[in-house]
């Protein structure tokens, strides 16, 4: 409670002789506001409307003595300094006093206002450190109250933290983490990937001092798969962060409902290109096909042609090969009609084999699955990211060898891509905007099956790609 410095300390003064009330104005007004009164009974009046520092009062009177007096104000002014002149003070007054009344000082009367002085600003001095200490210890008991009651009815979790992420308080038990977890650390709760993100977040809040926002895939992702929201701010003292104040919401509604919008439009852009793939297998590469059969039935009649016209025909006739295996290759690349027939591994297989024949890189493939993906939107995405995945190898990475892994563990599709070649920065690559775009695609196509998609890559260093799955 910040008082104005321009303001000078009320002192009330009662004494039954009005001269020593005019004596003590004229030596100290200067410094204080005096206030006398010769009155006990309109002396409590006024003390009862109107709050001063410190109290001054004879403890000699003949209506009533000093300590009954300041008895009487005690509850009417507590936080005031009370001072008791007094010419001899006696063993029995003295207990009196302290016991009674709590006294700050007895003070001889006498002529040495000097020394009064000097006790009034003392008392003065601890009358203002007992105030700022009732105000704040107020204030807080005020923002701890606000804060009970939002921790109590906010539909979140509130976590203090240790900078390391060791559990302090928490609000409410929630998702994975319950009263009996405080003590361990909350990255306990995490998958390895999530972790490694979580302490960079934190690490973040600690450097910038500034909240930090980071979405998780749950505490306890391999039970229910749940997706958090994180809001991590810092808690400082003395210009130095000393542990975290986290407020955690369950976002997994929002997540499971923005990836059934996902998927809905990735299925949908499927079902179009698939209706393309069949009109072009169906229509336009059959007539190709007829047509190349028709041109393959002349025979050697373009040998009877003369030279230009023998030329053209033959130009004709290897644009019209070349047209059709386009459109067989824009048709698979379309919808692969394999994936539809075989499932992925097989389709993956196949795939693997043209490429380690088509190009100078190996390619090895493992599964312990020992038959395909029942859901066939899964094959088709996880295909789609292989796809996305291997292309890029094939343009950028100049890898010798290539490793792509699907295992099914605890009702979890691991897809592994890894490769040795040449590597790139993540972060730079993904705020490249169109440059990123089939990367955005293929981490889409994941998060669409409420799964997701990490990309551990560094130049010279090859790329990883991980892809989680779970099968609902």
């Amino acid at each position: 409670m910040e008082k104005p410095i321009s303001r000078k300390p009320k002192v009330f003064y009662l004494d039954d002789d009005e001269i020593n009330i005019v004596l003590l104005k004229a030596n100290l007004e200067d410094n204080y506001e005096i206030i006398g009164e010769t009155d006990p009974s309109k002396a409590i009046n006024y003390l009862k409307e109107k709050e001063v520092d410190v109290i001054l009062t004879d403890q000699i009177m003949p209506h009533m003595d000093g300590i009954e007096f300041l008895e009487a104000i005690k509850d009417i002014q507590p936080e005031v300094a009370r001072i008791l002149l007094t010419g001899v003070v006696s063993q029995e007054v003295m207990f009196m006093a302290i016991n009674k009344v709590h006294i700050y000082r007895f003070h001889e009367k006498s002529q040495n206002f000097e020394a009064l002085k000097l006790d009034i600003e003392n008392a003065y001095q601890m009358v203002e450190a007992m105030r700022q200490k009732n105000y704040y210890h107020k204030q807080l008991q005020e923002t701890m109250e606000k804060y009970r009651l939002i921790s109590e009815n906010v539909p979140a979790q509130i976590l203090h933290t240790d900078t390391d992420g060791v559990i302090k308080e928490i609000n409410i038990e929630f998702g994975g983490i319950k009263m009996a977890d405080i003590g361990r650390n909350i990255t306990n709760f995490m998958p390895e990937d999530e972790m490694k993100s979580f302490v960079k977040a934190m690490n973040q809040v600690v450097k910038h001092r500034k909240n930090v926002n980071i979405i998780t895939r749950g505490f306890d992702f391999y039970k229910n798969y749940n997706w958090h929201s994180t809001l991590i701010g810092p808690l400082t003292s003395r210009g130095k962060v000393y542990g975290f104040l986290m407020v955690i919401q369950d976002i997994t509604e929002r997540i499971n409902s923005e990836e059934r919008i996902m998927s809905a439009v990735l299925e949908a852009e499927d079902r179009q290109k698939s209706r393309i793939a069949r009109d072009i297998h169906d229509g336009l590469q059959q007539t190709l096909t007829i047509a190349l059969m028709n041109f393959e039935s002349v025979g050697n009649v373009f040998e009877l042609l003369d030279e230009k016209k023998s030329e053209k025909y033959m130009r004709g006739f290897h644009h019209l090969e070349k047209g059709l295996h386009e459109t067989r290759h824009i048709a698979y690349s379309l919808i692969p009609k394999a994936v539809e027939d075989f499932g992925y591994i097989e389709t993956v297989k196949s795939l693997l084999e043209d490429l380690t024949n088509s190009t100078n890189t190996q390619f090895k493939f493992y599964t312990n699955l020992k038959k395909r993906v029942e859901n066939q939107n899964i094959e088709y995405n996880l295909f789609r990211i292989t796809q996305e995945s291997l292309n890029n190898i094939i343009k950028y990475a100049e890898a010798k060898e290539v490793f792509l892994q699907l295992v099914l563990q605890d009702q979890i599709l691991q897809l592994t891509i890894e490769d040795d070649g040449k590597g790139f920065d993540v972060e730079e690559k993904l705020n490249k905007g169109s440059s990123s775009f089939g990367l955005f695609n293929m981490r889409k196509r994941a998060e669409s099956l409420s799964g997701k998609m990490v990309i551990d890559s560094a130049p010279k260093k090859g790329t990883l790609i991980y892809v989680e799955i779970p099968l609902k």
